[in-house]
């Protein structure tokens, strides 16, 4: 067998990367291989043999010598899709029924088929993870003109050049995932890969900030990249193509700040820097459009940085780590948050309602506004007066647990003093025996007026305290109705 350095092998279930090839210093004439895991855990030493060094590996167990007849060489990626869709000529494999729609290929079943599929040139979804694609197909090779969706995930691809000719038969891709192929540098500018991929999926492949910019000119119609677990320092897309990206997915990389980023993301709506190594949030850069950012795994203990997302003026959605931020008693960072970014609907996979926003809106006001005003709050609290009104005296600084409020019913009005610590569960029972009604026929409201204007929010949580709500003695009134 022929072996080049670099070269990525299988050997059992373990991948791993040729570093030397040759003798070994008492053990005869036989030719060893030296590799380093993809486990680091799964070899013996470095590549020091007997004190002698024959290659050098990043951990200090990842390397071992293994012989020759246990390598499992890469195979081409013909050979691998007739391995998996067709069989022997006497075998039948499960196959995997494929319907494509007009949104996606979605995987409908998989089952059992009498035939064997012999123009696997139609293939729509070809899925060909952990397995030892390492070579383009042969020439002779049919066009794969049906495939939209090609998954290399796991594989023994180690150069552009390889994929770069595996594409010549995949005229139509729509979907590449090349995830856990460590691929080397680019070492030279190749033509242009594919105008048909929309999605590519190069996670966990060693891309460093060197080979980034000329990978994506290569795919100069993408509108997904992801590529987390790499290790870009800085991303820089050419304003051609970033102005054509959507979702960008750069997870457990070292980016740091938001100034790493650079290109044209006018309609980048999905943004994930979870892991990054950020510790403030500081020019944000142009993301007119970014709808949904994770910021998750980041230390980030700044308001200051929370003052910085306000300028992403359609954020719908974010996942932060609220727990390294601080606040004042009496309110909790979550609600901060929220009430600061006036357009969230979404935090940390928590809908945002009406009451929910409401009540952290008034809280933060009530809290902060009786406070020495801290600048960065300063025009969060003047924002919200303009909506709120001025803030009532917190509650909790009142030394009250309790709320005098006015409650209708039809055309009956009377006033109770409820506790803010009492479930909407236990209103209700109160109100059935107060209007001698049945609990389970009403519906219960807290009607709100802010600045002349009325406004409804419907207590439908029987577990909710009272106090959630934020009521108002002065201008609230509980309306009970009937159904």
């Amino acid at each position: 067998m022929d072996f080049e350095i670099g070269e990525r092998i299988r050997v059992d279930s373990q991948i791993a990367t040729i570093l030397y090839i040759g003798k070994v210093e008492g053990y005869g004439e036989q030719v060893w291989v030296g590799v380093e895991w993809d486990d680091e855990k799964r070899g013996k030493h470095d590549g020091i043999v007997k004190g002698v060094r024959y290659f050098q590996t990043k951990h200090p167990t990842g390397g071992s010598l293994v012989k020759v007849q246990n390598i499992t060489k890469p195979l081409d990626l013909l050979a691998e899709i007739q391995s998996r869709y067709i069989g022997d000529e006497d075998d039948v494999e499960d196959e995997i029924d494929l319907v494509q729609t007009s949104k996606k290929i979605e995987l409908v079943g998989m089952q059992k088929t009498a035939m064997k599929q012999s123009n696997i040139e139609k293939l729509v979804n070809i899925v060909l993870d952990n397995r030892c694609v390492g070579l383009a197909p042969p020439q002779n090779s049919p066009i794969f003109t049906n495939c939209r969706e090609l998954n290399l995930y796991g594989n023994l691809i180690y150069k552009w050049k390889t994929v770069q000719n595996i594409l010549k038969y995949f005229p139509k891709i729509h979907e590449l995932n090349l995830r856990r192929n460590r691929m080397q540098e680019i070492e030279e500018n190749y033509e242009i890969f594919s105008e048909s991929c929309r999605k590519l999926v190069i996670s966990e492949c060693q891309i460093t900030q060197k080979s980034i910019s000329p990978i994506l000119k290569m795919f100069p119609n993408l509108t997904e990249i992801v590529a987390f677990g790499n290790e870009l320092n800085k991303i820089e897309i050419a304003e051609n193509l970033s102005r054509n990206i959507t979702v960008l997915d750069l997870e457990d990389n070292p980016i740091q700040k938001f100034s790493n980023i650079s290109g044209n993301f006018e309609n980048l709506l999905h943004l994930n820097l979870s892991n990054c190594g950020f510790t403030e949030i500081n020019k944000i850069g142009d993301f007119e459009n970014l709808e949904s950012l994770n910021l998750r795994g980041n230390l980030i203990t700044k308001w200051s940085s929370i003052n910085e997302l306000k300028k992403l003026g359609k954020l719908k959605k974010l996942l932060f780590d609220c727990k390294n931020l601080e606040c004042e008693k009496g309110v909790n960072v979550f609600e901060v948050i929220i009430a600061k970014l006036e357009k969230l609907e979404d935090l940390n996979r928590f809908d945002v309602s009406e009451v929910e926003r409401r009540s952290a809106e008034i809280r933060f006001l009530n809290k902060y506004a009786t406070l020495k005003i801290d600048a960065e709050h300063l025009s969060d609290i003047e924002r919200m007066i303009k909506k709120h009104g001025e803030p009532s005296v917190d509650t909790a600084k009142k030394g009250l647990s309790v709320v005098k409020i006015r409650i209708q019913f039809e055309n009956r009005i009377e006033t109770r003093s409820l506790p803010l610590g009492m479930t909407v569960q236990k209103i209700r029972d109160m109100l059935a025996r107060l209007f001698k009604i049945s609990a389970d026929s009403i519906r219960i409201y807290l009607e709100m007026s802010e600045n002349s204007k009325k406004h409804r929010i419907e207590l439908e949580n029987p577990l909710r305290e009272f106090g959630h709500y934020s009521p108002n003695e002065e201008r609230d009134v509980l309306i009970v109705e009937g159904f």
